[in-house]
């Protein structure tokens, strides 16, 4: 007889588990691509920083899913591409871009060493970043170190596409 009752309250207590688990909400994913305009001045012979700051970037991701920015739970980069123009192109060597903000370390997202022919390049990534603490820091910022085989002393600007896998909360 008890081990019957026994039975029951497992069964019981199976059911109330996935009835349970089936009421709360999920989570979703969304995939969005985000432009960065990394710009530096004076740039000698070595390494060098161009950076991109943008206030606003949470706020625009959220917005461009259709959601609070408050539901965000989760923001990787899922891939890294960074475009060079004809200026810029035959004096980089190679690629390292990064994110810090005023209350977060200097984190690496991506970096690429040699560079292959071509303008455009898919850098090579840290795993499972979630990069939604500096997006959340008014101060972030993105930062690309490059190594440049001669000195280049305009503007150099370079233009730069994350895509991002956006986990967040559905209202």
């Amino acid at each position: 007889m008890k081990n019957i009752e026994l039975r029951l309250s497992m069964v019981w207590l199976t059911i109330l588990t996935i009835l349970l688990s089936s009421c709360s909400p999920s989570l979703s994913t969304e995939t969005v691509d985000m432009e960065l305009e990394l710009v530096g001045e004076t740039l000698f012979e070595g390494s060098n920083s161009l950076q991109y700051a943008n206030k606003n970037q949470l706020a625009d991701l959220a917005a461009t899913i259709g959601m609070d920015s408050r539901s965000l739970k989760s923001v990787v980069v899922s891939k890294a591409l960074i475009e060079l123009n004809e200026l810029s192109r035959p004096i980089t060597e190679s690629l390292l871009l990064q994110v810090v903000s005023d209350n977060q370390e200097l984190i690496t997202i991506g970096t690429l060493n040699p560079l292959p022919e071509g303008k455009q390049f898919v850098l090579s990534l840290a795993e499972n970043t979630s990069i939604l603490p500096y997006l959340k820091d008014s101060g972030s910022t993105w930062v690309l170190d490059l190594n440049i085989s001669e000195d280049y002393m305009d503007e150099m600007v370079v233009n730069g596409t994350l895509t991002l896998s956006i986990e967040y909360k559905p209202n």
